[in-house]
């Protein structure tokens, strides 16, 4: 049996991406099933990409906005700031204004792609490391981001970040919910973001896993579970939760979000670095389903990894056919307003989870007309849908066969 004592529940979060940061309209958008296009990324024109457009966040992350000055900016690439911003919204909605107490277990795929390529500048143009900018390594290490978010917001909790590709930002929220119950603290900030830059999609571009078919129609490039899908679209974005201890948050008097149910992760092990496997998903699932102490026919939704990929989406839905025993769960991916936010979507599509629990409706998926014949028996909600919601998975896999399940709850679990 579980230890319930100490269960984590959701009291904050915060997202920014191309749809922007207000969680309210976010929320609002997806309801009712209403995307925004997808915009041309001037870098990807000038390196004759195939994949012209992507979504970008426009909001501001000065030094003025984010309430900092050059002294902590120094060390702080562009994800460092996203996750900073989210982090601040996150912090405000859950009613915490010292952080002193929290952990912090945030990442992002890389570190400071950019910083790179200004390390490289100074060498070519002086032969010299003696002229390299001392500030460069904490932009550069794996942990740049959480150890950015410890030095601005003065946190003296545990401090990491998980690096999981695309399952990245749901692995930050199970490690610091695994801190959490495990009492090496009460409450943390979790989450994942990820960076435009012309390097990261210069490589996805590549391999042809984005959709270079749709440059002229932003609108439906990001079209997960359609017949005619043709790779993913990448966002820029990141989320953040603040996560503690039910009894901290009813102290404080904090009104609940959600809570984490439970939570599984697998990898597939079968020799292939990007090439999805059913039974390392179901695992996960599985895993997930039996931590959270629940059954299959539990679970009322799932907001799938789905990323508008020809194997990956159907790869997804056949995992879940066989962990429900054909049951017709209602099931859509998000990131067909959002595209791909890589190590933040974990975290992003876990709070539209949230938004959907709490609400009572399901986002459907869009662009998914024609349906994948593949689907047709099983197909995906559609159609902005009012339901009642008390237990929701969030699934997020990665390259590398990383795989990871979240099961959300409208509630804590009953004492």
């Amino acid at each position: 049996m579980r230890d319930w004592s100490r269960q984590v529940v959701v009291t904050g979060a915060g997202v920014c991406c191309n749809l922007g940061d207000d969680l309210e309209a976010m929320g609002a958008l997806l309801r009712a099933g209403n995307n925004l296009p997808f915009e041309v990324w001037a870098p990807a024109v000038e390196f004759n990409a195939r994949c012209r457009v992507i979504g970008e966040y426009h909001g501001d992350v000065s030094d003025r906005a984010l309430g900092v000055g050059k002294k902590e900016t120094r060390f702080m690439g562009r994800a460092g700031r996203l996750a900073l911003k989210a982090a601040r919204i996150a912090l405000a909605q859950a009613g915490i204004e010292d952080a002193s107490e929290l952990g912090v277990v945030v990442g992002s795929g890389t570190g400071d792609v950019a910083t790179h390529q200004e390390i490289e500048k100074r060498l070519q143009q002086t032969r010299d490391c003696k002229k390299t900018n001392p500030t460069v390594i904490p932009r550069i290490m794996a942990s740049t981001v959480s150890a950015n978010l410890v030095n601005v917001l003065h946190t003296k909790g545990p401090s990491v970040s998980a690096t999981a590709a695309c399952a990245g930002g749901a692995y930050n929220i199970l490690i610091a919910a695994q801190l959490i119950e495990a009492g090496f603290m009460d409450a943390a900030i979790a989450g994942g973001v990820e960076a435009t830059d012309i390097h990261f999609h210069a490589g996805f571009d590549s391999m042809r896993a984005y959709n270079g078919d749709d440059n002229d129609h932003p609108e439906r490039a990001s079209r997960p579970y359609a017949a005619d899908r043709a790779g993913f679209i990448f966002g820029e974005g990141s989320g953040v939760v603040v996560l503690e201890t039910r009894e901290r948050a009813r102290k404080r008097g904090a009104t609940l979000l959600g809570a984490l149910a439970g939570y599984g992760m697998s990898s597939d092990g079968e020799g292939e670095m990007v090439a999805p496997s059913q039974d390392g998903a179901l695992r996960a699932l599985r895993q997930a389903v039996a931590h959270a102490e629940l059954t299959p026919d539990d679970i009322d939704y799932v907001n799938t990894h789905g990323t508008s990929t020809p194997i990956g989406d159907v790869s997804e839905v056949q995992a879940m056919r066989r962990f429900f025993d054909d049951r017709r769960v209602p099931y859509s991916s998000t990131k067909g307003y959002t595209g791909h936010t890589i190590s933040g979507a974990g975290t992003i599509e876990a709070i539209f989870t949230l938004l959907m629990l709490r609400g009572g409706w399901v986002a459907p998926s869009v662009n998914a007309e024609p349906l994948a014949p593949e689907l047709e028996d099983y197909p995906p909600v559609r159609a902005p849908l009012d339901l009642e919601l008390r237990h929701a998975i969030s699934n997020s896999f990665g390259f590398g066969g990383t795989n990871v399940a979240l099961v959300l709850g409208r509630e804590p679990r009953p004492r």
